[in-house]
């Protein structure tokens, strides 16, 4: 069988792409979005305004003047998009899918390199893609704006270079140097869970016994010793940097280990939602693996890359076997460790696909057919995101005020609510995000103050009477005085 009848793989790229559009695009232009991600979106739209500096962020005037939960990396590329494209909301989604397409370009850059003596497999490299953009915490994440989809692109990146360092013998030093360099950028987006590629190097040792013991501690020490030079760098020339880290120590490490802001009981809960997000991609793996038993020994000849997948996997586990030191786990601080499982279990099925393209490209009918198929359900997919302009994916009723106090209330104002309102997130981040308004439950002679309709008018300060406007779920008032 030619090569040759592998080339036309158009339609199943239609395909990722409709999966693609359907799954992020379709949210990424609804408004709303999750805490996090409003959270950052706030903190980089301050930076873009002047707000706050790159080693000292801004949050509100009122909450958290000085915002050091995280490094500042991410906020500071989001703010350049701000600069660039403007404040709309769009901006920020504009953001995340960049990075996701980041992600999706080393994704298959890496297929390529690990399939780079086998052109038949290589040029199918949707498929690793697809597995990924469908895995439920991964397109959440890509339209939620966490951090992760940042860190994920830098780590991705990092490993792609260490790859091709030691499989492919290529210009080794270079290429750790730049993955040591992702790998600083990864930290400086989201701390130390952004390191855990070092260990690709011990992993590589360990299957393919290809370097000595010696040289696999001179490799590793290079991908550790290019981000700590740097480091030490910003320390020496910038007092800044000093300040931030030691702010976002105590606020993160100290909170994390003491387990301040628990989620689960379970440290090994964070492993279960591993499982339960990559069960969707390995049961379908299992049914083509079943179906295609038949040519199984022949495939098995010519799969040659089995240790490749352990690796691949030992790199996820190394980004999230880690989760468990703390209690406090969310299932989308997996997101970085994903691709190398997507891109894995895929690898277990590469053969038996490219086998069934390759029966497909052999008659042109056939062809013709699937790409005519795969390119209505494209056409489909943009046609049901149009639909989803103007919408809102959560908090309609809240967007809907929020948009309408911001035409009233003057931007950068400090506004009054009620004790009850002070966990209500959402409210306190939209109207940061879009109109710089602060809230505040303590100061009792703002200009405005704003109250859910559920919370009894005896908790409305006596000062303040209604403003005369239509709401859904919140009601605004000004200072009677």
């Amino acid at each position: 069988m030619t090569i040759f009848k592998y080339k036309n793989i158009l339609p199943f790229w239609l395909f990722t792409g409709s999966v693609i559009i359907v799954l992020i695009v379709s949210q990424l232009i609804q408004e709303g979005m999750f805490m996090d991600g409003l959270f950052y979106t706030c903190v980089g739209k301050n930076l873009a305004d002047g707000l706050g500096t790159f080693w000292n962020p801004h949050l509100s005037k009122s909450f958290i003047y000085s915002f050091h939960a995280q490094p500042p990396l991410y906020f500071g590329i989001l703010a350049l998009f701000y600069k660039v494209f403007g404040n709309s909301m769009y901006v920020e989604r504009l953001f995340d899918f960049t990075f996701f397409l980041g992600a999706a370009f080393y994704i298959h850059k890496l297929w390529n390199k690990i399939y780079s003596t086998n052109k038949i497999v290589a040029v199918n490299s949707w498929l690793p893609v697809l597995f990924w953009s469908t895995i439920p915490i991964c397109f959440w994440a890509y339209s939620n704006n966490v951090e992760e989809v940042v860190m994920s692109f830098f780590v991705i990146a990092s490993v792609y270079h260490i790859f091709i360092a030691l499989h492919l013998d290529k210009t080794i030093i270079f290429n750790l140097i730049i993955a040591g360099v992702f790998l600083f950028l990864a930290s400086l987006t989201k701390g130390a869970q952004g390191l855990f590629p070092i260990a690709a190097v011990a992993f590589y040792w360990i299957l393919f016994r290809q370097l000595s013991f010696k040289r696999m501690i001179y490799y590793s020490s290079i991908l550790i010793i290019v981000p700590a030079l740097i480091y030490v760098v910003l320390l020496i020339t910038n007092s800044e940097v000093y300040t931030s880290f030691h702010n976002y120590f105590n606020i993160r490490y100290v909170r994390a280990f003491n387990n301040l802001d628990s989620t689960t009981n379970n440290r090994f809960d964070i492993l279960i939602q591993l499982f339960m997000e990559l069960l969707p991609i390995i049961l379908f793996s299992i049914l083509i693996l079943f179906f295609t038993r038949k040519n199984r020994l022949k495939q098995k000849q010519e799969q040659t890359n089995s240790k490749i997948i352990y690796w691949l996997i030992l790199i996820g586990l190394s980004g999230s076997i880690p989760l468990i030191i703390t209690l406090e786990q969310r299932n989308f601080y997996l997101v970085t460790a994903l691709p190398y499982f997507a891109i894995a279990i895929a690898m277990t099925v590469a053969l038996p696909i490219s086998t069934f393209i390759g029966r497909i490209n052999s008659g042109k009918i056939g062809i013709k057919i699937i790409t005519l198929i795969t390119f209505l359900l494209l056409l489909s997919s943009i046609i049901f995101t149009i639909t989803r302009i103007g919408k809102a994916k959560r908090d309609e009723d809240a967007l809907t005020d929020i948009n309408n106090f911001g035409k009233i209330i003057p931007h950068g104002e400090i506004v009054g609510i009620p004790p009850e309102m002070i966990s209500d997130w959402s409210i306190r981040y939209y109207l940061l995000r879009y109109y710089y308004i602060s809230l505040d439950d303590q100061n009792k002679s703002c200009n405005y103050f704003i109250s859910e309709k559920n919370i009894p008018e005896r908790n409305v300060p006596a000062n303040y009477k209604p403003y005369p406007i239509e709401t859904k779920l919140l009601k605004l008032y000004t200072c009677g005085k």
